[in-house]
Parts: structure tokens; sequence; C-alpha cells
């Protein structure tokens, strides 16, 4: 698998960036864990890491003071952690530069998803997660990453298929133009496997997203996760029925 990019882990929780460390390296990053402040500048004089997952409480220098001290954030992205509910030091680690937070304790996807987010407004990276009501789809990673925490692989042409729709979003898509776009990788190539390929698809991701238009094809309603996205849309036919 080619490599994402490297992310340094700043934490004082070693059972936690272990976590992160075996979750973001599944998907595909080179992860590096740092227990102090004090580790943070000889790191730097040997690695230049894409992103570095910054705890805010950290003891003796903590992350803020690390952002003030090092100016950290005008070289490398920086997502800041804190168990504060309140919003000082989230506030304050923005302003310094950081691209964005989270509050502990954090679910991995989340911070997964948040990870790929800066690195894709970072680096100018085609968008590769596609979220879902329950899971989002990591597509250079090739995963499903579920609201449990656990991650499933995806086949070429899983990732194909949902490349074609996260690529279209709310248009029709005829059965000729998914065949075009995510090509069979079996002797499926007839043009009515492709309602086996997605309705496959459809109960892998446990989404309704995807959605038949009856006579037409398929389209990818956004699912609703915000007042945003446009809301959440139920099939109108069975996949047999197109």
């Amino acid at each position: 698998m080619a490599r994402r990019g490297r992310i340094a882990v700043l934490d004082d929780e070693p059972d936690w960036s272990d976590a992160v460390k075996e979750y973001l390296t599944d998907l595909g990053y080179d992860v590096d864990c740092l227990k102090a402040a004090w580790e943070l500048e000889p790191y730097l004089a040997r690695e230049k890491p894409d992103l570095i997952i910054l705890d805010l409480g950290l003891p003796g220098e903590g992350g803020i003071d690390i952002l003030i001290r090092t100016d950290l954030a005008s070289d490398i992205a920086v997502l800041v952690l804190t168990g504060n509910p309140d919003p000082v030091d989230r506030v304050l680690g923005l302003e310094l530069g950081a691209e964005d937070y989270v509050q502990k304790p954090v679910e991995l996807r989340e911070l997964a998803a948040r990870v790929a987010g800066i690195l894709q407004r970072r680096l100018g990276r085609r968008r590769n997660l596609v979220v879902f009501e329950t899971a989002s789809v990591d597509l250079v990673a090739a995963r499903i990453l579920k609201a449990d925490g656990s991650t499933d692989r995806l086949s070429a042409g899983e990732v194909a298929l949902i490349r074609a729709f996260a690529d279209n979003p709310g248009k029709v898509l005829t059965r000729e133009e998914i065949m075009e776009r995510a090509p069979a990788e079996d002797e499926e190539a007839f043009d009515r496997a492709i309602d086996s390929r997605i309705a496959r698809l459809r109960r892998k991701l446990d989404t309704e997203a995807i959605r038949t238009v009856r006579g037409h094809g398929y389209v990818f309603d956004l699912p609703n996760h915000g007042p945003e996205v446009a809301s959440e849309a139920k099939d109108t036919a069975s996949p047999d029925a197109v």
C-alpha cells in the first residue's frame, strides 16, 4: 500500500497513543508516538511529519505553550486534542494556527476523518473520504470505518463503485454509466449484474443513500449529517425493479 503521509502523535497516554497508531497505520499512514514535549524538537530535527496530533493537556509544558513557543503550526498541520470541555483552550489552539480540534474521548473513526480532511485541505488532495449513515469509506485505504471503531476491507471493484457515486452526488447514473466507471471484476460484465453488485454494497455499508430510481438507474443521496447536507432518502424500488 502506498503511504499516505507521516503523522506524529504527541500525547502522554501510551495506551491511547498506541491505539491511534495501530488504527491510522492500518489506514496507510506512517505514525510516530511522542510522550512528552521535550521529545518534539529532536524528533522534528530528523523527521518531517505532515501532521501532528497534539494533546493540549500534556504534563509540564502543555500543548498551548508548545504552539506559542515554537510557532509549530506555521510549518506543520496541527490537530489539537483537549479533555477540557471549556472552549477557551480550543479557541486559543485555533487562534495559534491549529487546523482543527477534537475533544477527548474521541472515536478513532472520527479522528481518522479529521486527519484525512486536514491533509486533503493542506496538501490539495482529491477528496477520498465518503460518509454514509453509520460508516465512512476511506477510498485510498480501501476500508470501511465503522461507528464502533472496527474496519472492513473493500475490493477494488467496490472502491470504484463508491467512487462513481461519490463523484456524482445527486445525479442519476444509468447501469451503462456505472459499468463504465466501475467495471466488473469478474465474469459479471452484463448490465443486470450491476444490480447485484449494488445490492451487496448497500448491505456491506448498511446504507440507504444509494437509491434506486425506477426505470433509470441509481443515485447517491448524501446522508443527512447536518443542516448543510441533503436529507437522507430511501430506496423507491428494489434493485431488480430498475
